[in-house]
C-alpha cells in the first residue's frame, strides 16, 4: 500500500481508481473548497476586528485546520513550528508570533487559499462533473428527440443515421474527456497538499530548534529517570541486599551453636532474595522489557494488555520487526496511555489498533473514558511527545470532555 496519494496515482493508476485515494482526494478538495471559501470571507474580517496587528491570531485556526487536513492525502499532519513565548501576556505573545517567519507564511498560505488554490479546488470539482452533466444533457435531448417528432428530426433516413453516428461519436469523445477528467481532483488535491506543505510545514531552521528543543528536554528527563533509578536501586533493591548480607552473617554466626536459628535465617534471607530479584525484574522492565527485545512489539502490546487493569484489545498489523529505537518509542507510547486511560479517564474498554506502511507505523489508543486528557497536566505525555518528536515523529491527542480519547501516533520507521 502506497503512502501518499502522489505515490498510488503515479505507481499504478488502475489500482489507485481501485482504492479509496480517489475519495480521499475528492474529500479534501470539496474541504478545501468550503474552507478556501471561508478564508476567502474571514481574512478581511480578521483584519478588521484585529485591526491588523491581531490577525494572527484570528487565523491562526485556519492554518491549524490545513496543517490536520493535508493527512487525508497521507502521512501525518503537519507538526506545528509555533515557539512558545518566553513572556505571558498578550502583547509578549503578539510581538513573538510577529518575529516568526512561520506567521507570514500562514498569511501568504491563506491568501493563497482565498485565491488561486479555491480556484484550483473549485476548478478541479467542475472539470470532474463537466462530462456527466454534458452526458445527461445529450441523453434528455435525444430522448426529448425521440418523443417529440416536431423537435426537428427529419424523417429521412440519412439524417437519422448521421445523427445515430454523431451521437456514439460524442458518447465515445465524453468518455474520453471524462476518463481525462478523472485525474484533474487527484492532481488538484496533490497540488494544493503540496503548495500548503511548502509553506506550513517547519523549515529547515524550525526543524533544527525543534529538534534542539525536543533533545533538550530529553536530555532533562533522562536525567530525572537516572535519577529515579538511582533512587531505586539504593531505596529497594540494595536495601534488600544488605539485609540479606545481615541475615547470612547472623546465620553463620548462629550455625554452631543455633542449628534451629541460622535454619530460620536462611529462609529468611531465601524470601529476601527473592523479594529483590523481583524488585530488580520490574526496574528492569521499566527501563526496557525483555520481551520487547526478544519478541517484538505485538507480544510486548500484548504483555501489557494482559497486565491492564481494564479490558484491552489489541490489533497490530506488523508482518516484520522494527529499528529497536521504534519499537521502544511505541512501546512506552502505549503503556503510557493505557496507564492514563486506567488511572484518570476511568475508561472500561481499550483498543490498542495498529498497521505498518513501508515507510510509517502508525498506532491508535483509544479509550471510552471521561475525556479531557491535558498532555500539561502531568501524565506524562509532554515528555513522549518529546521523544516521538526526536524521532521526527507526531503524538496527536483527541479528548474532548465526556470522551472518547483517542491517542495517535505516527513515527517513520524507514
Amino acid at each position: 500500500m502506497a503512502d501518499t496519494a502522489w505515490e498510488a496515482l503515479r505507481g499504478k493508476p488502475l489500482r489507485f481508481f481501485a482504492s479509496l485515494w480517489p475519495l480521499r482526494t475528492l474529500t479534501y478538495v470539496l474541504s478545501g473548497a468550503v474552507i478556501g471559501a471561508l478564508c476567502l470571507v474571514w481574512i478581511p474580517v480578521a483584519l478588521v476586528l484585529g485591526a491588523v496587528v491581531a490577525a494572527p491570531a484570528l487565523t491562526r485556526p485556519l492554518a491549524a485546520l490545513e496543517r490536520r487536513r493535508v493527512a487525508l492525502l497521507g502521512g501525518p499532519p503537519l507538526p506545528d513550528p509555533h515557539r512558545r513565548p518566553d513572556r505571558p501576556g498578550l502583547i509578549a505573545w503578539l510581538r513573538f508570533r510577529y518575529r516568526e517567519a512561520v506567521t507570514w507564511r500562514e498569511l501568504a498560505y491563506l491568501g493563497l487559499h482565498a485565491t488561486v488554490l479555491l480556484a484550483l479546488d473549485v476548478a478541479a470539482v467542475v472539470i470532474l462533473a463537466a462530462p456527466i452533466l454534458a452526458l445527461g444533457s445529450v441523453n434528455l435531448t435525444a430522448s426529448r428527440t425521440a418523443t417529440d417528432p416536431a423537435a426537428g428530426v427529419s424523417s429521412d433516413g440519412l439524417d437519422v443515421v448521421v445523427g445515430v453516428l454523431v451521437a456514439v461519436l460524442a458518447g465515445l469523445a465524453l468518455l474520453v474527456v471524462g476518463f481525462l477528467a478523472i485525474y484533474a481532483v487527484p492532481l488538484a488535491a496533490i497540488a494544493h497538499a503540496k503548495v500548503a506543505r511548502l509553506l506550513l510545514a517547519p523549515g529547515p531552521g524550525e526543524t533544527v530548534r525543534m529538534l534542539t528543543r525536543s533533545r533538550a528536554r530529553l536530555v532533562d528527563a533522562f536525567e530525572v529517570e537516572r535519577r529515579r533509578i538511582e533512587r531505586d536501586l539504593h531505596d529497594g533493591a540494595q536495601q534488600r541486599l544488605l539485609s540479606l548480607g545481615m541475615m547470612l552473617v547472623g546465620a553463620q554466626l548462629e550455625f554452631d551453636d543455633r542449628p534451629e536459628a541460622a535454619r530460620a535465617l536462611i529462609n529468611q534471607a531465601a524470601e529476601e532474595a527473592k523479594t529483590a530479584l523481583a524488585e530488580l525484574r520490574e526496574l528492569i522492565r521499566g527501563i526496557h522489557p525483555h520481551v520487547l527485545t526478544d519478541l517484538g512489539l505485538p507480544a510486548a502490546v500484548a504483555e501489557l494488555a494482559d497486565r491492564a487493569s481494564v479490558p484491552v484489545t489489541v490489533a497490530l498489523d506488523l508482518p516484520r520487526r522494527l529499528p529497536s529505537t521504534v519499537e521502544s518509542t511505541a512501546y512506552f507510547v502505549v503503556a503510557e496511555a493505557l496507564s492514563n486511560a486506567a488511572k484518570h479517564a476511568t475508561a472500561t474498554q481499550i483498543s490498542v489498533t495498529g498497521g505498518l506502511t513501508s515507510a510509517h507505523l502508525g498506532i491508535e489508543v483509544r479509550d471510552d473514558g471521561v475525556g479531557g486528557a491535558d498532555p500539561g497536566g502531568g501524565t506524562g505525555l509532554a515528555g513522549l511527545a518529546d521523544r516521538v518528536d526526536a524521532h521526527g515523529g507526531t503524538l496527536t491527542l483527541s479528548s474532548p470532555p465526556g470522551g472518547p480519547t483517542v491517542l495517535r501516533l505516527e513515527l517513520p520507521c524507514a
